[in-house]
C-alpha cells in the first residue's frame, strides 16, 4: 500500500499544480509534470473496482486528472491546448490499456485541433499523439473497433489537407512518417484516399530544384528527409490493393519505376553513344529532338512533374534510382517475385558509362561522342555522372543485402565495373566511399574465390584506401608561372610565387578525409576485409606490407588480427614470414582476443572411448615392462650362481698381467677406464632410502652389492714407469671431460665470418615493415 499511497500523493500534487497555474504560463511547467507522471504508472494503469476507501480515493484522483486534461484540450488559448496535447501523450504512454480505453474523447479533441488555425508545432504534436494512440490500439481488437476504425479516416483526410497546402517542411515530414506507420496496418482505410495520396507523393519522390521551368511548376525546396519519407510511403501503396493482388501490384510498380529510370537516362545520356544493349527490354528510340536543352515535358506513366536541363535530369535520375532502391529495402506484406535481371540491367547501363580521363589510353576511355550535342552539355554530363554512379552502387548494395547469396553470380561483373568507375572518378570522395562499401560487401561474399587477375585490378583501389586512412602533411602551395608568362620572360631565371604563410615552417599534419566522415569509415571497414577474405598469396610483398603498415599506424585491431590469422605464404619451405603479432600484442595489451591467440589453453579432446582404450594400453605397457625386468633379474641371478672364487682369481691375475706392460700413454688409459665405470653408475635411477621399492627393483638393487667389480690391488699401480712429457700428464682437477680410447677428435669450429654464404638465411624471407616512406615502386 505504501507505493500506491505515494503515487496517489504525487498525482494529487500534479493535479493541483495544473489547476493552480495560469494557462499562459503552463507550457513552462509541462516538462516537469510530464516527467513526474512516470511515478504514477501503477495508479494510472490499475482498475479501481473495489469499494475500499483507498481504491475510491485513487479513482477520484485519476478522474480529476483526466478531467483537467480534457478541459485543457478544449481551452481557448493555444498554450492550454498545447499543454493538453503533451500531457495526454505522456499519460497514454504510462497508463496502458486502462487509460487507452477511456481515450476516445481525447482522440476527438485532438482531431478537432487539426482543423483549427493552431501553430504548426501544435499540429505536429497532435499528429504524433494520434499516431501513437492508433499504434497502441493495434494489440486490442476491441479498441480498434471502438477508437481506430471510426477515427482514422478523419485523421487521414485532415493530414492530406494539411500536406496539400503550403506547410513547413517539419510538419509535412511528420505527416508522411505517420502515414508510413499506419498504412501497412490499416490498408483498407487508406484505399479510398489513394487518388489524392499518389500525386502528392509523386511530386516529392524525385524533386528537380534545378529545373529551368517556372510558373506553376515552381515549388519550395524539398529537403532530402522529405524525399526519403515520400519514397518509403510510395513503395507501400501496393499494400492497399484488393486481397491477393498486392504482390502483383508491387511487381508492376517496380517494373514501371525501372522503365521510368531508363526513360530519363535516354535523355540525360544523349550526349554520348552508349555501347550498352539491354537484355531484358527493347531498345528505346530517341523520338525527342536533339537540338536545344535536354528536357522532358511530357506526363509520363509515373505522373512526375516535367523537368528541363541536364542538372534537373540528373536529379530526376538519381531520385528514381533511389526509389528503386527503396522497393528493395522496404518489407512487403506478401511474398513477391523479384527479377534480378531487370535491376541488374539498369545497374550495368549506368556503370558502363564512365568519365574519360585525359592522357590515358585504356579501353574504357573510348567513349563515342554524339556530335549533334553541344560540348557544354557533354561537359555538364561528366559533372553529374559521379552522383549517378553513387546511386547505382547503392542500389547494388541494397540488392546484395536483400537477396544475399542469390546474387553471387554477378559479383565478378560488378567488381569489374567498380574498378572502371573508380579508375575514372577516384578524385570524388562520394565515389570512393561507395566503392569501398561495395568492395567490402563483394569480398565478404566471394573474396576467397577471386582469381589473380581480379585482385591485381584492385591494386589502385587498395592503395587509395590506405592513403585515405593515413594522415598526410600539407605541402606548401607554390603557384608556378603560366606558359605565357614564362615565354614572355625569355631566358630569365624562372620564378614562382608562394604563399607567405608557407615559409613559417609549420608542418601540421592534416587529415584530408576530415570533411567526409563516411569516407574514412568506409575505408576503415574495408581494410580488415582485404586482409581476411582475399587469399594472401595473391598480394605482392610490397602491397601486403602496405596493408600491414596501415593497420598498425591507424591501430586497427580487426585488420591487425586478420593479418596475423591470414599470414602471407613463405617463399622457403618450413620458414615463416614476418608477422605483426608483437605489434598487435603491444598495442592491445590485456585484450581477450589477443591473449587467446598468444596464450592458447585448448585442452586435448578425445572422441568416443579413446580415453578407455588409451588407459588400457598404458596398463598393458606397464605390465610388459615389469615382466621384462623380472626376466632380466632371474638371468642375472643364474649367472651369479654359476661364478665361483677361482674364476674371480683368474680375472684378477689376468688384469694384473696386462698392467705390467710398460705403455707410454698409461695415464690416459687409466683415465679412460675410470669414466667407463662412472658412466655406468648414473645410467640407473637413484633410489631414496625412504621410498618403498617394488620387489623386482629391490632384487636388482641388492644384487648390485654382490656383483660389483673388486677393487684394483695396490701392487699393480706401482709398476707404472714415469711419464716423459709432463705436460701431457697434467689433468685439471675441475675438469669434467674424460678421454677414452675410442674418443674422436674435437672438430675445429669455423671462426665468425668464415662460414661462407648461407642460402637458407631466415632474414631473406622477412619483408621490411617500414613506417616511413613507402617502398612500393609502383606507387608512383
Amino acid at each position: 500500500m505504501a507505493p500506491m499511497t505515494t503515487e496517489l500523493a504525487t498525482l494529487r500534487a500534479l493535479s493541483f499544480r495544473i489547476s493552480s497555474t495560469v494557462t499562459a504560463q503552463l507550457p513552462q511547467h509541462v516538462p516537469a509534470i510530464a516527467a513526474s507522471l512516470s511515478s504514477c504508472r501503477t495508479l494510472l494503469s490499475s482498475t479501481q473496482t473495489s469499494n475500499a476507501k483507498s481504491s475510491s480515493e485513487a479513482s477520484v484522483a485519476v478522474h480529476k486528472f483526466r478531467t483537467l486534461l480534457s478541459t485543457l484540450l478544449q481551452d481557448r488559448t493555444v498554450q492550454g491546448r498545447w499543454s493538453a496535447i503533451v500531457l495526454i501523450k505522456a499519460t497514454i504512454e504510462v497508463g496502458g490499456w486502462e487509460t487507452l480505453q477511456k481515450g476516445l474523447p481525447w482522440v476527438r479533441g485532438l482531431l478537432s485541433i487539426l482543423s483549427k488555425p493552431d501553430p504548426p508545432t501544435s499540429k505536429k504534436l497532435c499528429i504524433v499523439t494520434l499516431t501513437r494512440i492508433f499504434m497502441l490500439t493495434r494489440e486490442y481488437p476491441t479498441l480498434v473497433r471502438e477508437i481506430t476504425t471510426p477515427s482514422l479516416p478523419a485523421f487521414v483526410q485532415a493530414g492530406l489537407q494539411i500536406a496539400g497546402s503550403r506547410v513547413p517542411p517539419s510538419l509535412l515530414l511528420t505527416i508522411l512518417e505517420s502515414f508510413s506507420e499506419l498504412l501497412p496496418r490499416h490498408p483498407t482505410i487508406f484505399r479510398p484516399h489513394l487518388k489524392t495520396l499518389r500525386p502528392l507523393l509523386c511530386r516529392l519522390v524525385a524533386p528537380t530544384p534545378s529545373s529551368g521551368l517556372s510558373g506553376d511548376q515552381s515549388q519550395d525546396a524539398i529537403s532530402t528527409e522529405i524525399s526519403d519519407a515520400a519514397r518509403r510511403l510510395l513503395v507501400q501503396l501496393p499494400c492497399c490493393a484488393p486481397k491477393g493482388a498486392s504482390s502483383e501490384e508491387w511487381e508492376n510498380a517496380l517494373r514501371t519505376t525501372v522503365g521510368g529510370v531508363h526513360r530519363v537516362a535516354d535523355r540525360v545520356f544523349r550526349a554520348v553513344l552508349e555501347d550498352w544493349q539491354s537484355t531484358v527490354r527493347e531498345a528505346s528510340a530517341n523520338g525527342h529532338a536533339l537540338d536545344g536543352e535536354v528536357q522532358d515535358l511530357e506526363d509520363d506513366y509515373l505522373s512526375l512533374p516535367p523537368w528541363s536541363g541536364i542538372f534537373a535530369g540528373s536529379e530526376r535520375l538519381v531520385g528514381l534510382i533511389q526509389l528503386v532502391r527503396q522497393y528493395l529495402n522496404s518489407p512487403t506484406t506478401n511474398v513477391v517475385t523479384f527479377k534480378v535481371g531487370v535491376v541488374m540491367d539498369l545497374i550495368t547501363r549506368i556503370l558502363s558509362l564512365t568519365i574519360p580521363t585525359s592522357g590515358s589510353k585504356s579501353f574504357q576511355n573510348t567513349v563515342r561522342i554524339n556530335k549533334q550535342i553541344s560540348k557544354e552539355e557533354r561537359e555538364n554530363l561528366w559533372l553529374v555522372m559521379p552522383a549517378v554512379h553513387v546511386a547505382a552502387i547503392e542500389l547494388f548494395l541494397s540488392m546484395a543485402r536483400r537477396l544475399q547469396a542469390s546474387t553471387l553470380a554477378i559479383d565478378t561483373l560488378v567488381l569489374d565495373q567498380l574498378v572502371w568507375v573508380f579508375g575514372s572518378e577516384k578524385d570524388n570522395a562520394q565515389v570512393r566511399t561507395a566503392c569501398y562499401k561495395a568492395l567490402a560487401v563483394l569480398l565478404e561474399r566471394s573474396g576467397v574465390t577471386l582469381p589473380k587477375s581480379s585482385v591485381d585490378s584492385l591494386v589502385p583501389l587498395i592503395r587509395t584506401c590506405c592513403e585515405d586512412l593515413l594522415p598526410s602533411e600539407t605541402a606548401p602551395a607554390v603557384v608556378k608561372d603560366t606558359p605565357g608568362q614564362a615565354k614572355s620572360k625569355g631566358n630569365s631565371q624562372p620564378q614562382g610565387s608562394a604563399n607567405a604563410d608557407s615559409f613559417l615552417g609549420s608542418k601540421t599534419v592534416s587529415d584530408p578525409t576530415a570533411s567526409f566522415p563516411g569516407l574514412r569509415d568506409a575505408a576503415f571497414d574495408l581494410l580488415p576485409e582485404l586482409l581476411s577474405d582475399v587469399r594472401a598469396q595473391l598480394f605482392s610483398d610490397f602491397l601486403r606490407a602496405r596493408l600491414d603498415r596501415t593497420a598498425v599506424l591507424v591501430q586497427h585491431k580487426d585488420a591487425m588480427l586478420a593479418s596475423v590469422l591470414n599470414p602471407p605464404p613463405s617463399k622457403k619451405f618450413g620458414k615463416p614470414t614476418a608477422s605483426i603479432l608483437p605489434l598487435l600484442a603491444r598495442s592491445f595489451q590485456g585484450d581477450h582476443d589477443i591473449e587467446g591467440i598468444m596464450r592458447p589453453r585448448v585442452p586435448v579432446i578425445r572422441l568416443g572411448n579413446q580415453d578407455t582404450e588409451l588407459d588400457g594400453g598404458v596398463e598393458e605397457e606397464d605390465e610388459a615392462e615389469v615382466d621384462e625386468e623380472e626376466e632380466e633379474d632371474v638371468e642375472e641371478e643364474a649367472q651369479a650362481d654359476e661364478s665361483f672364487v677361482g674364476q674371480e682369481l683368474d680375472t684378477m691375475l689376468r688384469t694384473a698381467g696386462e698392467t705390467d706392460v710398460v705403455m707410454r700413454d698409461s695415464p690416459t688409459h687409466m683415465a679412460a677406464e675410470n669414466p667407463a665405470t662412472a658412466a655406468e653408475a648414473p645410467s640407473k635411477r637413484p633410489h631414496a632410502g625412504e621410498t618403498p621399492l617394488s620387489p623386482a627393483k629391490r632384487v636388482r638393487f641388492d644384487e648390485a652389492k654382490w656383483t660389483a667389480a673388486p677393487a684394483m690391488p695396490p701392487a699393480v699401480s706401482a709398476a707404472i714407469p714415469p711419464v716423459e712429457d709432463p705436460k701431457s700428464a697434467e689433468i685439471p682437477a675441475t675438469s669434467d671431460f674424460t678421454v677414452s680410447s675410442t674418443a674422436s677428435a674435437i672438430p675445429d669450429l669455423p671462426a665468425p665470418g668464415e662460414g661462407g654464404d648461407d642460402s637458407d638465411d631466415d632474414d631473406d624471407d622477412a619483408v621490411p615493415l617500414v613506417f616511413g616512406q613507402d617502398s612500393d615502386d609502383d606507387s608512383e
